[in-house]
This record gives structure tokens, sequence and C-alpha cells, in this order.
């Protein structure tokens, strides 16, 4: 990918020595007859000559030019997304914006003359991700308007984890992405927005901290746009993270359940006791082959595991579990009723206790027996070890386990896990 520096060709310098070499050797013998060995050239000159095929070979291949990612702020860089842009001969674009600091002084015209680049170029967007802190997005919002982005395919709008100082609410308008797949929005959300030109081909929505009509809206619209037919949505992927959809009334739930019946992948966090009550009550969709569930209450655990049990909730295609950060996490019966299908469960940061006694267990019914992943932490080597034996004698055992390093490693029991695991991966420390 290409990255946004004072020179163009900073890539090509920043290699070794060894590799510049190999690479002239390739592209010299390439272009040669076969019968003529190419003759070796002297070291000194073997940088300059890459360098000058390589700005030859690049002026020919626009696609190298389409891929930009900008890390700072520097004079140049509104100058080089120009050439960027030329040399990229009108293909698709696919930028990130990545500037996780408030912007200042003689940094700030540089900043703007960045952003006045990019949304100059919105009708050749393939993708766009902007990262950066709430003072800059809000000057963004007060200053650009994208009316249009027609091939835009990909949106991330994600504000940086900096504590801010300002209380605005944080919108950026885009009126038309009639071409939208996948749209991520970390604190920020979208305004002047017509989500009936790309309604009927979202596939991914993933919304953290900010405002969830759109939700509401997308549901509304793909109601509308159904009239009669039985088109089923196009929207795979969801996660929900401290943004709760309006759900009250029968109508705006109706509208949220039909919209979310074709979820492969769903992931939920950070939510109030009560607002996740109601949520759990929706989120029963045949197809679903991925659930996580993180940053949950003891109180939520507990609603989720109630509302399986109450409405005998199952999901018959669900292959992936991811647990984590949950307190009070603990083994309920009906989540083996629920997921018969399971194959890879995860638990991270989480009492993987109660766990391992239900999966230690030898005697009939065996808890989940396609589960062939196991992921854990924290997590007791001996008590693995009970586990794997118990899947063994059993006839189903996990062929892959990723667990961690404590502080004190139990030698003789990881490697026994190591001689009776097909395939085990431990997380060193950071």
């Amino acid at each position: 990918m290409s990255t946004m520096s004072d020179s163009a060709m900073r890539g090509i310098h920043s290699l070794p020595p060894e590799l510049v070499c190999v690479l002239f050797y390739f592209v010299h013998a390439s272009r040669s007859p076969i019968d003529r060995k190419p003759r070796v050239p002297l070291p000194v000159h073997t940088l300059t000559r890459v360098c000058t095929l390589w700005r030859d070979i690049a002026q020919r291949l626009p696609e190298l030019w389409t891929d930009i990612r900008i890390l700072n702020c520097r004079p140049s860089h509104p100058e080089m997304l120009d050439e960027y842009f030329t040399r990229s001969c009108n293909l698709q674009l696919d930028l990130l914006l990545d500037v996780p600091f408030d912007i200042t002084g003689k940094q700030f015209a540089q900043f703007w003359g960045i952003i006045l680049k990019i949304w100059s170029a919105a009708s050749r967007w393939r993708s766009l991700c902007v990262i950066t802190t709430a003072e800059n997005f809000a000057y963004i919002q007060k200053n650009v308007v994208c009316r249009t982005a027609p091939r835009l395919e990909s949106l991330q709008l994600r504000v940086s984890e900096k504590e801010s100082s300002t209380d605005t609410q944080l919108a950026i308008s885009f009126k038309s992405m009639s071409s939208l797949k996948s749209l991520v929005l970390h604190g920020i959300t979208l305004e002047n927005c017509d989500v009936s030109s790309f309604v009927d081909q979202l596939r991914r929505l993933d919304l953290c901290a900010t405002s969830a009509a759109i939700i509401g809206q997308l549901a509304e619209r793909f109601d509308t746009s159904l009239q009669g037919t039985q088109d089923v949505s196009r929207l795979r992927h969801l996660s929900l993270r401290a943004t709760l959809p309006w759900l009250h009334g029968v109508t705006a739930q109706d509208l949220f359940k039909s919209y979310i019946s074709s979820l492969t992948t769903l992931s939920l966090g950070n939510f109030h006791d009560n607002d996740f009550r109601l949520l759990c009550t929706l989120i029963s969709t045949p197809v679903l082959e991925e659930l996580s569930l993180n940053d949950l209450s003891r109180a939520c655990w507990n609603i989720f595991t109630q509302v399986l049990t109450d409405q005998h909730l199952e999901f018959p295609a669900l292959r992936t579990l991811k647990l984590s950060f949950i307190a009070g996490c603990t083994m309920h019966a009906h989540l083996a009723l629920a997921f018969p299908s399971l194959e890879h469960l995860s638990l991270l940061h989480v009492d993987c206790s109660t766990f391992f006694s239900a999966l230690s267990k030898p005697e009939p019914p065996i808890l989940w027996p396609h589960l062939r992943s196991l992921a854990v932490d924290n997590a007791d080597y001996r008590a693995l070890c009970s586990v794997v034996e118990a899947r063994n004698a059993s006839g189903y055992s996990l062929t892959s386990l990723e667990i961690d390093t404590p502080p004190s490693l139990d030698t003789g029991s990881f490697q026994w896990l190591q001689n009776n695991v097909k395939a085990v991966k431990r997380n060193l420390p950071a």
C-alpha cells in the first residue's frame, strides 16, 4: 500500500540493500534475453538504477497509487495527494486518514489542505476511513459537506479515544452513497443522509457510542422497499456497542427484527440492563453463525441466559461464540440447547471454571459435540488438561487450543496439551 510521505520513492529507498540487489537482479533478468547473462552491477550504482527502473514501471501501473494512507500532517501532503490522484488515472481510491491528535498552529493549514483534497475526490472513493479526535471532527463537521459519493463501498468514521472538550453532537454530512456496503461509525453519526440510496446493498453496520437513529431509518426504508416481495435484508454483520436502536413499540420492534433476520455475525456490548433485555428478545435469527458478547455486567449476562431459557431460543447455524469481559459469566444449561452446532468457543477475561467443569463431564449428553476449537486466557493448565482428556475419551476431541502464558508456566501440563491437541497456540505476554 502507498503511504504518504515527503518523497514518493521513500518506500524503495527504505529497503535493505540486500533486498534492493535481489529486486534489481530479478527485474533486470526478466528484461534481458535468455541467452545473455546480465552483468553484475557495482553495489554503489544498484540503488539508483533500481529506483529509476521502479519509477518507469510505476508510471505504467496506476493501481500502485490507489491505496493512500496518511498518518501525519506535512506541508507536502496536499501536493502529493494531487500526484497520487493523477498517477492513479481515475481509478477508485482507498483512503485512510489517521491523525489521533488535535491539530493546532501551523499544522492546521496542512490538515485542512489534506481534508479538502480528499473530499475533492469523493467521486472516486472506494473506501474512506477517517480516524481523528472529536475536536478535528467538529471542524470538519462545520466546514465540509459531501453531496454524493457514488462509488463509495466502505465508510469508516472513528473518533479516537482521546478525551474530548467539545459537547457538540458529532455528525458528518453524506447525502448519497449508492454503492455503500460497509458502514462503521464510532462516536459520530451521519446527517442529511439518504439511507434509501444504500439500504438495498448494505452488508455491514458497526455502531459504537453514537446515535442509533440510522438503524431505524434503514429498517423503515427496507420495509418500504419490500412492497410485498419476498426479498430478504442484505445486512449480514451487525455490531452494536453502547448504541441501542429505538425499539419502543411493536412496529419498531417488528421492523428491526425483520431487518436483522439474515444476520450471520452479531456483536453486542456495553449496554444498560433494561435496554439489553429488550434487545435479547429480538436477536433470534436462524442463519446466525457468530455471536460476540463483550463488556457486559453480571445482570446483563443473567438477562441473556434467562431470555434463552424463557423463550427457548435456538441458533441452529451458530458455529462461533465469543464471550469477553463479562462479570459473573458462568455456564448455563440452556447454552448447550441454544447453540447445538457450536464449533469455536472463545472465553477471554471471564471465569472459565464452570465452562471447564461442564466440558470435562465424560457421560452423555456431551456438551457441544461439534466443538473443535477453544480459546481461553488466565486458565489453569491442569484444568485444561482435564477438558482435553475428557473430550478425547468421549471421542469429541479438540483440534485447536489457544491459550496465554501465565506468570508461572506449568511446563508439564503445557507439554501434555501439546502432545494431545493437534494445534496449540500460546499467546506470549506483552
